[in-house]
């Protein structure tokens, strides 16, 4: 059975980088993200991109053509 091209496309060998702020930041954060329209792992990566100068690695926001399914949780 042939399938077409499912799910997005890889984004390529990832690390993994953990912190632990403070919960009022963390809350600002998540806002921030969702403002840009970004999970909030893309927003992270946002702002190392951008403080490292490496644009080539700062994500776009979703596509907002695309809408989340109304499926109910089990």
């Amino acid at each position: 059975m042939a399938y077409g091209k499912p799910g997005r496309k890889s984004k390529g060998a990832r690390e993994l980088l953990g912190t632990r702020p403070p919960v009022d930041l963390a809350a600002e954060a998540r806002l921030r993200a969702d403002e840009l329209g970004l999970s909030i792992n893309d927003y992270l990566l946002r702002l190392l991109a951008e403080d490292l100068g490496r644009p080539e690695y700062v994500p776009s926001p979703a596509d907002p053509t695309r809408m989340e399914l109304p499926i109910p949780a089990a």
